[in-house]
């Protein structure tokens, strides 16, 4: 059977049965129904390779090589524009973008923008980045100048002829509204994020028509149900829904079983709100070190790689969570160097550009079965009369309302270039199914 047929069977009988139609559908060969829809490959690259222009030259070599189109980390409107207008005056800062868009070029990569968080100056919340902005004109006028720059009319382009021409495409507004660590405050609501998506995408698309801009990756986990805050999205405007453009994902619930069954939830939810051609894209995915060991994780990476192009989900970008610079999630290895992970990310990509015959079933379906996850009872809940089985960590620990403020000027400009520093692991806790210990110090940000 083909997974459209399947689907069509878990509509009927409920998202209890999307991951089995799905693995079924692997299992009877049919996993090449459809190609690798194109620029599908990327990464999360990590604020260490935006600040270190010495060592990202060589990592965006091995990017290219392995098969990746494109890069995701933050556009910083508070790194851009530092300070509020003057007289409705805008001034921004390229040169840090700059350099870095530049040498994405001379790499053959795409910037896959996170355009956020709020300006300083421009917080709801007294200077909390991760407050929502107080009005959306301000993020509006950061974002249509962002795509004025680094779309494809840009004047990046104009004043550097000498480049490759790669502009940005797609952009994503905002990184994990479901998530209370990047969202928080008396204003953060679903609600409130549809109404900065639909200003930022409009003023996007003033500068830049042909532009795909997708929602902010919802985190789906153990602890956080994005399944649930996408349909408060959507109830939000329902006159809006048409101008969604891709629907952002961030899957951390367990291995590929979980992660295809979450995928599905998301691809059934949009399906039901007559969103049938709205495509997903996988802006994070991975698994925490502490809990899995290298083999496991390198198993279900290059399974994920080369098996979700053709699970016929509309999912249309994966980039794992993160090259470098996070020593908890990264998929290379202190070094620098590619890695046993990092490899088997390559060698999924090569797997799914393979003939079937080439792939073995015990390089596609080894993740599927490799880990079960006996520290994590399940229970039964409902959406739209359907059972759900979701995972829950067996003890959850309470998140603090606002994150630690940066304990230096030093810190406090890296913040500003897309890292923050905590001082417990509360976004690593969100992503985690199973029961953890905090660990002080640096965590898991979106870069």
């Amino acid at each position: 059977m083909s997974f459209i047929r399947g689907r069509a069977c878990a509509r009927a009988l409920g998202h209890t049965f999307v991951l089995a139609c799905v693995l079924l559908a692997f299992a009877a060969g049919e996993v090449r129904a459809a190609s690798v829809p194109p620029d599908f490959y990327g990464v999360n690259s990590g604020a260490t390779l935006l600040n270190d222009p010495a060592s990202r030259m060589a990592a965006f070599a091995t990017m290219r090589a392995g098969g990746l189109s494109f890069v995701r980390v933050d556009a910083s409107w508070g790194g851009v524009e530092p300070a509020a207008p003057v007289a409705g005056v805008h001034t921004y800062k390229w040169a840090t973008y700059d350099h870095f868009v530049s040498d994405l070029a001379l790499s053959g990569l795409r910037w896959y923008p996170m355009l956020g968080y709020s300006a300083e100056w421009a917080s709801s919340s007294a200077r909390d980045p991760f407050a929502p902005p107080a009005g959306d004109a301000g993020f509006a006028s950061f974002a249509a100048a962002f795509a004025g720059r680094y779309g494809a009319s840009g004047t990046f382009w104009a004043d550097h002829p000498e480049l490759p021409k790669l502009p940005t495409t797609t952009y994503g507004i905002w990184n994990e509204p479901s998530n209370p660590t990047f969202w928080h405050g008396a204003e953060a609501t679903p609600a409130r994020y549809m109404s900065l998506y639909l200003a930022a995408r409009t003023a996007i698309r003033s500068a830049d028509p042909q532009a795909r801009v997708a929602t902010a990756g919802l985190l789906d986990s153990g602890s956080v149900d994005a399944d649930s805050y996408l349909r408060m999205m959507l109830d939000s405007a329902p006159a809006a829904r048409s101008q969604i453009d891709a629907v952002g994902w961030h899957p951390y619930i367990g291995e590929v079983g979980g992660i295809l069954a979450s995928i599905g939830r998301a691809r059934t939810t949009l399906d039901r709100y007559g969103l049938t051609n709205v495509p997903i894209e996988i802006s994070e995915v991975g698994w925490w070190r502490t809990n899995s060991t290298a083999t496991q994780r390198a198993a279900w990476l290059r399974h994920l790689a080369a098996t979700l192009p053709y699970a016929e989900m509309k999912v249309t970008r994966l980039m794992p969570y993160v090259w470098t610079g996070d020593a908890d999630w990264q998929i290379t290895d202190a070094d620098g160097s590619l890695g046993q992970v990092g490899g088997a990310y390559l060698a999924g990509i090569r797997d799914a550009f393979a003939p079937p015959s080439d792939v073995t079933t015990a390089d596609t379906a080894s993740a599927a079965t490799s880990h079960r996850r006996a520290h994590a009872p399940a229970k039964t809940t409902k959406s739209y009369g359907a059972r759900v089985t979701r995972t829950r960590r067996t003890n959850r620990s309470k998140l603090a309302g606002k994150p630690a403020r940066p304990a230096s000027a030093a810190s406090h400009n890296y913040l500003k270039l897309g890292m923050v520093q905590l001082g417990r692991s509360a976004i690593t806790q969100l992503r985690n199914i199973d029961t953890r210990p905090a660990t002080p110090g640096m965590t898991r940000a979106v870069l």
